[in-house]
Order: C-alpha cells, then sequence, then structure tokens
C-alpha cells in the first residue's frame, strides 16, 4: 500500500546540502513541519492511494512534498489551502488532459506539445525548476534541446489555469539564445510568446487564464534586489491583463492587428507570425484529443 509519510526523509529532501548550519536550520524546520502538517500529509496520502496515476510525481522526488509543507504557487495558501490545491490541480489535469499524454509525461518528465518553428519546440514537463511554482510547466526549447524560456502553472478549482512563474535562461549566452529566438518566433520575445501559448492553450481547455501577482509569487522574497527582481505585476499589465478576485486576469484571445494596418515592411513578418499561432493552435487540438 503507498503511504507518503514512508518516503519523506530529510536526507531525500536534502540530498546535495552541505553547510552545517543551514543543515541544522532546516532540519529543525522539517520536523516542525512534519507535525504541523501531519493531517495534510495523511489526506494527500489518501487522495494518492485513490488517484494512483499521480504517486510517480512524489515516488520519483520526495522534494515535491514540499508544495505541502513550505510552499505551492500562492504564498498566500496555508497548509490546508495547499492540499486543497494541489489535489485540485491533479483532479483537473486528468480530466481536461489526455490519459496516454498523462502517463508519458510522468515516465519521460516531458512531452512535445507542439513545433513552434524548425528551429523551435513547445514542451509540457513536469516543472524541473522548482515544483513550489507548480507541478507543471511549459518551455520552449532549441533543438539541441537547451532551454529558452520557463513557465510553471497550475489548475484552480473549478477552471482555472494559473500562470506561477516565468523564467528565462540564466548562462552566458542567454541573451544571444533570447534573441535568436525572438528572431525565429518572427518578433514575439521567448516570455511574451509564452503568454500567447497559455492563451491559446487554456482557450482549448476552458480554462480562465489567470497571473500570480507579484509579492504572492512562490519565491518572491521581500529584501530581494529591485535591479535582479524580475515584476510579475508590470509584466502581466504588459500583456493587457485586469486585477481582479486577488489575481490578474489574463484575455484569452491574441491580438491581431489587420494586414493592411501593418507598415509594408513587416507585413511578411507579421503574416508568418499568425500563421505560426494558427499552426499551434491546431497543434494544441490534436495533442488534446481524447
Amino acid at each position: 500500500m503507498f503511504n507518503l509519510a514512508s518516503l519523506i526523509t530529510f536526507k531525500k529532501m536534502f540530498p546535495v546540502e552541505k553547510r552545517l548550519l543551514k543543515l541544522s536550520r532546516e532540519y529543525l524546520r522539517y520536523q516542525m513541519r512534519l507535525v504541523v502538517y501531519k493531517k495534510q500529509i495523511q489526506c494527500l496520502s489518501d487522495y494518492l492511494v485513490a488517484n494512483p496515476i499521480w504517486q510517480p510525481i512524489f515516488q520519483n522526488d520526495i522534494y515535491r512534498i514540499n508544495t505541502l509543507l513550505n510552499k505551492f504557487c500562492d504564498k498566500r495558501f496555508n497548509g490546508t489551502e495547499r492540499l486543497k490545491a494541489i489535489m485540485q490541480n491533479f483532479s483537473l489535469a486528468e480530466q481536461f488532459l489526455p490519459v496516454d499524454k498523462v502517463h508519458v509525461l510522468l515516465e519521460k518528465e516531458k512531452v512535445l506539445l507542439a513545433k513552434l518553428t524548425d528551429e523551435l519546440d513547445l514542451y509540457l514537463n513536469l516543472n524541473r525548476v522548482d515544483p513550489l511554482e507548480g507541478f507543471f510547466s511549459l518551455n520552449i526549447v532549441d533543438q539541441q534541446k537547451n532551454r529558452i524560456y520557463d513557465a510553471s502553472f497550475t489548475f484552480l478549482s473549478p477552471n482555472k489555469l494559473l500562470i506561477a512563474s516565468i523564467q528565462g535562461p540564466n548562462h552566458e549566452q542567454a541573451q544571444l539564445a533570447v534573441r535568436n529566438a525572438t528572431k525565429a518566433l518572427h518578433g514575439v520575445r521567448p516570455m511574451f510568446m509564452l503568454v500567447n501559448v497559455f492563451k491559446i492553450f487554456a482557450s482549448q481547455l476552458g480554462c480562465e487564464l489567470i497571473g500570480i501577482p507579484h509579492k504572492y509569487e512562490a519565491k518572491y522574497r521581500w529584501n530581494d534586489s529591485k535591479d535582479l527582481l524580475f515584476n510579475y505585476d508590470e509584466f502581466w499589465q504588459e500583456n493587457d491583463a485586469q486585477y481582479h478576485d486577488k489575481y490578474w486576469q489574463l484575455p484569452s484571445q491574441i491580438e491581431r492587428k489587420p494586414l493592411e494596418e501593418i507598415a509594408s515592411k513587416k507585413r511578411s513578418m507579421y503574416r508568418k507570425r499568425y500563421e505560426m499561432f494558427d499552426a499551434l493552435e491546431q497543434q494544441m487540438k490534436d495533442f488534446l484529443m481524447k
């Protein structure tokens, strides 16, 4: 019988941490959380027994239990709300996604969602950046499988899709990679392309698309440098979002200018961009077909 509590050990939760002071501090927090959230751990374990398709999420990486013990997508969630959000996410994913695609996702931790261009692919993943920001992510990769941009998300009841984080590359060639991707995407910057992807994805699923407020993003820290911190509130507003009912409400449609209103020298680029959106929409329909 599956027992989530039996999988949780401190060594598995912090396998690479070597700093003794931090280890001691985390060990005390870990022990306290096991006591405080004992009921929630048992409830999640019972849910996974009843819904065994999702057991590999934790069997393959028990660190993911921190989504229950620590934070999950929205820092405002308390322990009971995190438990509810995690179970809702899995239940809605099982409702929205074809079961064969879910099995591939859980086995491979990624599944090809669409080809955006000859140079760039779009994947649906088990989030490999940080599960605290959501168990699932969409990302754009190049033909060498280099990550260009990631965005994590979760499903919220009854029919919401919450974009919980957006993260670009972090290496010496990051700016070049983003610049090349923007050119390949016919002038759409990758971070904005992911929002367009989510618009199509949410529309296909019949979901309301929402974005996380800046101060409630899972990794937000008040003392982070303003020069380094990505501001989600500003980004959602750049995407014409309106703040309502605790989240940024994003429009469901991709804005398209009539070609005759576009300068002649840019019409070819926009035409290819719109063709890319149309092809993406059809590929998503095919992917989600049950």
